[in-house]
């Protein structure tokens, strides 16, 4: 939070698990008013919305919403908007100064399209005509060191994820031993 408060640019590098997507822009609700928050696919952003939401106690829209093609889930009430990056990227085109947004996240940075290097580049240059806009880049696997080595300014924040066991079971190698399988 003091991060994002004291610098224009913040980089955050975190395990999957340790709530980049979910966590960090409602954290954020409570300084700032307005936050987008990219994702690289639209069913990324209608779920990442919809879990928030609920985590909330609210319906989709309300404080939390999202924005895809062909989709729209907001309100005069929203505050954190998930949005796909193309849908940013012709905001921005449309609305330059974007005046009502205080931050933008854009979360997992690492899958690099034309649409997020667009929208890096008009938030970059918004940042200096209006100094006040936040911009976090998020990802497990952000490229830290490059991305320090071109914004030297920025704070780097590394956050421990938690790692879920996984185990292996196997179907039986044929069909047949599937059908009579004694499952009791």
């Amino acid at each position: 939070m003091a991060a994002v408060q004291q610098h224009p640019l913040v980089l955050l590098e975190a395990e999957p698990g340790a709530g980049k997507t979910t966590r960090v822009p409602t954290a954020l609700l409570e300084v700032y008013a307005r936050i987008w928050v990219t994702e690289p696919r639209r069913l990324a952003a209608r779920l990442a919305a919809g879990y928030v939401a609920r985590e909330r106690g609210e319906a989709v829209g309300a404080t939390i919403g999202y924005a895809v093609r062909f989709d729209d889930r907001r309100t005069a009430a929203t505050r954190v908007v998930y949005a796909t990056e193309g849908i940013l990227a012709r905001r921005l085109q449309n609305d330059p100064q974007i005046a009502d947004t205080d931050v933008v996240i854009l979360d997992e940075f690492h899958e690099r399209h034309v649409d997020t290097d667009l929208c890096f580049a008009l938030l970059r240059a918004l940042q200096a005509r209006r100094p006040s806009l936040r911009v976090v880049l998020m990802s497990a696997t952000l490229g830290a060191q490059r991305l320090q080595q071109q914004f030297p300014a920025a704070p780097l924040i590394s956050a421990p994820g938690r790692t879920f066991p996984v185990e292996i079971e196997h179907l039986p190698e044929t069909l047949s031993d599937i059908y009579f399988c004694n499952f009791s």
